[in-house]
């Protein structure tokens, strides 16, 4: 895998998996609530002592405390400027830590890999970020374009705290961005059926969420003498009712990507999906037989959680039910919360939404120069891949800076051979050593891209 164009000297992959065990051994775990500030304060430190160029040249802010925000100034600094996102924060490890193959807070270096709670969400990105800059500004790169680099410390909770909190600071100084890059895609093999080898996976568009919750009140009685109108079972039915109505489907966010991956694609594959004016049934049907391309098409709704009941031989007066839903770009919450109430067609069930984000906006152009280094970047590291947009069904800080970039990326340059070898949120995470140089040479080829326009 090739070096940036420009002459760099990058650490070898053994001096970034040391820099990056020690960040993983700082447990910068974000809760709902009261989040312990210290292991981000010493991750901040951390920083400061591994990257000394970087805090010798950028500016660096604190925001919220806990969140940073690094501005490397442009030559031109009136033009708009361009961002790199990583989050601190990561997700607690599980409640039986001993399935871990090494403790997932010990920055473990073995077997090839590197392994630890966070190591691909995302503090690989970050610190690739960082050593990425560390050698342009060895190399006397200077930007065209000032760059900023943007670290929230509540991605996992929601990001209000955090990039909510950054993109506001931005605001205030009339910042706006021509282009954006966060997590979302990756490079990976399996991804489409029919073509061998790796494909890269960027995210053009994010859905947006809402949380509903169902909630039936019925008459609390004895389980001896049951009726047929009990909170439990209405609010079963009601339930049973919302997944045999799935939302209806559209190919309107699968088309780029089929469009994309159509010259890659196999004869037999080639002539279903490069006539979709005759067969987009069919592939729409196809699709939607796996959860994964079933998400591509339409609003998901999950049931989540559920409350009821307080004792064996009590029918209780109360259940409740959550739903988390996920809706394509320009969706709104009323015709989801439309859709589930003429599917349940019962009163007696409430159906609330208790939380949202904003909805999503439109996916970010494909024609644009922004979208064409990052194509070209992958070549460069990867080789000639195929590369495709996809709509990204999780959240990212991402979303947060819609308000000052139309042109948002998501694309974390870590690659996976096998899709089951992607371990981000479960037991063992853990990243090949010798990919850690490959995305420090993707981020600086970026940095060099996207700063000199």
């Amino acid at each position: 895998m090739s070096q940036p164009e420009s002459t760099l000297s990058l650490p070898d992959a053994q001096q970034i998996a040391r820099r990056l065990s020690a960040a993983l051994q700082l447990p910068t775990i974000s809760y709902e609530e009261n989040s312990p500030s210290a292991p981000f304060l010493a991750l901040h430190q951390l920083l400061a002592a591994q990257y000394p160029l970087v805090h010798q040249h950028l500016k660096r802010e604190g925001i919220n405390q806990l969140s940073l925000l690094f501005t490397w100034e442009g030559a031109q600094p009136e033009l708009p400027g361009v961002a790199f996102l990583a989050h601190q924060d990561v997700v607690p490890a599980g409640e039986n830590e001993a399935n871990w193959t090494h403790p997932p807070f010990s920055g473990a270096i073995g077997d090839g890999y590197l392994w630890g709670r966070g190591v691909v969400d995302m503090k690989s990105q970050l610190i690739t970020l960082l050593e990425a800059v560390e050698a342009l500004l060895a190399a006397g790169f200077k930007p065209r374009r000032t760059i900023y680099l943007a670290f929230g410390h509540d991605e996992e909770t929601g990001g209000k705290q955090g990039a909510r909190a950054i993109v506001a600071a931005l605001q205030q100084r009339g910042v706006q961005l021509d282009a954006l890059m966060d997590e979302g895609g990756s490079v990976g093999g399996g991804v489409a059926p029919g073509i061998p080898g790796l494909v890269a996976v960027i995210a053009f568009a994010e859905k947006s969420y809402a949380n509903i919750k169902l909630e039936v009140a019925a008459r609390a009685g004895h389980a001896s003498t049951p009726g047929r109108g009990g909170a439990i079972g209405l609010l079963s039915r009601a339930i049973t009712r919302i997944e045999r109505h799935p939302m209806p489907a559209s190919l309107e966010f699968a088309r780029p990507t089929i469009q994309a991956l159509l010259p890659h694609l196999p004869w037999p594959f080639r002539l279903l999906f490069g006539n979709l004016w005759l067969t987009g049934g069919l592939v729409q049907m196809a699709l939607a037989q796996t959860p994964y391309s079933n998400a591509m098409l339409r609003n998901t709704i999950a049931p989540t959680l559920l409350q009821a009941g307080y004792k064996f031989n009590v029918i209780p007066e109360r259940a409740t039910a959550f739903l988390n839903c996920r809706l394509l770009p320009g969706r709104q919450v009323d015709e989801l919360l439309a859709h589930l109430r003429q599917v349940v067609q019962d009163e007696r069930v409430q159906i609330t939404c208790i939380d949202t984000s904003a909805p999503a906006k439109k996916p970010a152009s494909l024609d644009t120069p922004y979208y064409h280094d990052l194509e070209k970047n992958i070549a460069a590291g990867y080789g000639p891949i195929p590369t495709c947009p996809i709509v990204m069904f999780g959240a990212s800080d991402a979303r947060h800076y819609e308000a000052i970039c139309s042109r948002i990326y998501r694309f974390q340059p870590t690659c996976f051979l096998e899709p089951d070898e992607d371990r981000t949120h479960g037991v063992d995470e853990r990243i090949k050593i010798d990919q850690l140089p490959t995305m420090v040479a993707f981020n600086a080829r970026m940095m060099q891209s996207w700063g000199s326009r």
